[in-house]
């Protein structure tokens, strides 16, 4: 692993999967970590950093000897990226023949400004092995440290290790009502697919049941819907940055 003195970067977004990565890596790796957040003009970006504040202060009032591990957040807005034609023409490349989230040329592109890499990312999905097949330089930048672990067995993992008081704390709802889970957007269904509905409020729990059967053919076809109106779907489901 190439670090930039010996610390671990980590794109965080006080959300659960990249949260447990944050909690192995301090209390398991006993790693120097910095994270980082890209802003962007949605909803739940205001809701992500106030998450990202509260556990980094929890983290830091019960374990006081992680100051020096836990680096401070390092922000910048989405449109301070600079353009990068190589790698956005190598992630067109690779967009002409698989179905691949455009967060991974945006963040190539940050990590090539910032000259610091590989930067973690907290992916889960098998779907990600696709891309690696590619070959495509664009996966230089980039590690897959919980890559297969479901979040299920995180729980376990955390549970195990006193980590859940914070980990109730993450946030993943793309668009919030009223402070609190939607229970449409993609992360609020993922959760429900994950058997962790406990983290949806009553009306949002009723609200991703309604629209399982769907999402779990949605993401079973994925990769062939790739025409007439089908093509502009994802937009609205697929609710990652």
């Amino acid at each position: 692993m190439q670090e930039i003195n010996n610390t671990t970067q980590l794109l965080w977004t006080g959300g659960w999967d990249s949260t447990f990565r944050l909690l192995q890596l301090l209390f398991l790796e006993n790693k120097m970590v910095k994270t980082h957040y890209i802003v962007r003009a949605q909803e739940c970006t205001g809701k992500e950093i106030d998450t990202m504040h509260n556990i980094r202060r929890k983290i830091l009032r019960q374990h006081p000897e992680m100051k020096n591990l836990f680096l401070p957040i390092s922000y910048i807005g989405i449109g301070e990226i600079k353009k990068n034609k190589a790698i956005t023409a190598e992630y067109r490349q690779i967009a002409k023949s698989k179905k691949i989230n455009l967060q991974y040329e945006i963040l190539a592109r940050y990590c090539d400004q910032i000259g610091v890499f590989p930067m973690e990312l907290s992916v889960i999905s098998s779907e990600t092995f696709d891309y690696f097949k590619s070959n495509s330089p664009i996966f230089k930048y980039f590690e897959f440290p919980v890559l297969g672990l479901t979040k299920k067995e995180m729980a376990n993992i955390a549970e195990k290790n006193g980590w859940m008081e914070v980990m109730k704390i993450t946030w993943f709802c793309r668009r919030p009502q009223n402070g609190r889970p939607c229970g449409f957007c993609g992360p609020c269904t993922d959760v429900a697919m994950a058997g962790m509905g406990w983290r949806l409020p009553l009306k949002a729990r009723i609200v991703a049941g309604i629209q399982l059967p769907f999402r779990r053919w949605w993401r079973n076809n994925y990769q062939k819907h790739e025409k007439g109106i089908m093509k502009y779907i994802p937009r609205l489901l697929n609710d990652r940055f």
